[in-house]
């Protein structure tokens, strides 16, 4: 595991493939996502650039995502939808974002009522 990482949370729009693909360009490996930065799906579109075109193998990147709060009931449908929206096969690392489990509002929502 890469020991440097880049963290995609608060990049929104065009700006994550500009920074995603400039950050591969200057060393970066190691990328760190989750479905609470509701960004997952611009993010795999830049993976998938950076993967089709060459410019990086799948196997040379080591991506995290996480479990949000709402979703620790339904573990494998919320990891199957970050790998739908990141567009990739597999995860290296899958976390528990926050260990404080919250009412659950449907998959690929980080809704955080309390209940």
């Amino acid at each position: 595991m890469p020991i440097i990482r880049l963290g995609v949370r608060r990049m929104q729009g065009q700006e994550i493939k500009y920074l995603i693909i400039n950050s591969i360009k200057i060393g970066y490996h190691h990328f760190d996502c989750a479905a609470d930065y509701k960004n997952e799906t611009e993010v795999g579109e830049a993976f998938k650039e950076a993967f089709d075109t060459g410019f990086v193998k799948r196997e040379d990147i080591f991506i995290t995502t996480k479990l949000w709060n709402s979703d620790h009931g339904h573990v494998v449908e919320a990891c199957k939808d970050s790998l739908k929206k990141l567009q990739l096969d597999y995860l290296d690392l899958y976390l528990v974002h926050f260990p404080v489990a919250t009412r659950h509002t449907g998959v690929g929502t980080t809704d955080s009522a309390l209940g």
